[in-house]
């Protein structure tokens, strides 16, 4: 380092070089940060994926399919997904699964009408669905407790299935299973 003395100031010039340097490896510190926060913020899933949740499609479909839930016992439920994304020669591809349930205790006094309550289920889910922009290329059945919707949006495939069992506790489980890809 040198110094340039002025009468009572002392001045320390650095090379012009550490100091650009170092500006400019800051620069790209800050650039790499926000290339790795953005991408862990990227959600490459459509909005009816991320959104999706029975519990809320249960509620909004219960009274009309039937279903009464005891109100000191309804509820449950949870989620569990699951992503995986690489780069190939078409570009940034992802594989996206999530499952998510809602379980019911029905009360003893009325019987549950599983093939009314799948019913309102799948025409919500169809619905939804359209709403949301997608072409459904797909859809099929098990029984009266189950469907699945098979659909494109945009660049994504995507899968939807949902399943209703009665437990030996008196309760009532819906479960969705979804799945999409997309590049």
């Amino acid at each position: 380092m040198k110094q340039l003395l002025i009468p009572g100031l002392a001045l320390v010039l650095r090379p012009v070089a550490s100091q650009f340097m170092r500006h400019t490896l800051f620069i790209v510190g800050l650039v790499c940060c926000a290339l790795l926060c953005g991408c862990s913020l990227w959600s490459p899933e459509t909005s009816f994926f991320s959104n999706f949740s029975v519990r809320q499609l249960v509620e909004r479909n219960k009274s009309a399919a039937g279903l009464n839930c005891d109100p000191a016992g309804g509820g449950g439920g949870g989620g569990i997904g699951s992503r995986a994304g690489g780069l190939g020669a078409r570009g940034a591809r992802f594989n996206s699964h999530k499952s998510d349930s809602f379980a019911c205790r029905l009360q003893s006094n009325e019987a549950l009408d599983e093939g009314r309550l799948f019913a309102a289920l799948k025409l919500d889910v169809e619905q939804t669905l359209r709403d949301a922009g997608a072409q459904i290329t797909q859809t099929g059945s098990s029984g009266p407790a189950n469907f699945y919707f098979a659909y494109d949006l945009k660049r994504v495939s995507g899968r939807v299935e949902l399943t209703g069992t009665k437990t030996g506790s008196g309760y009532y489980d819906v479960r969705a299973d979804l799945s999409e890809t997309g590049d």
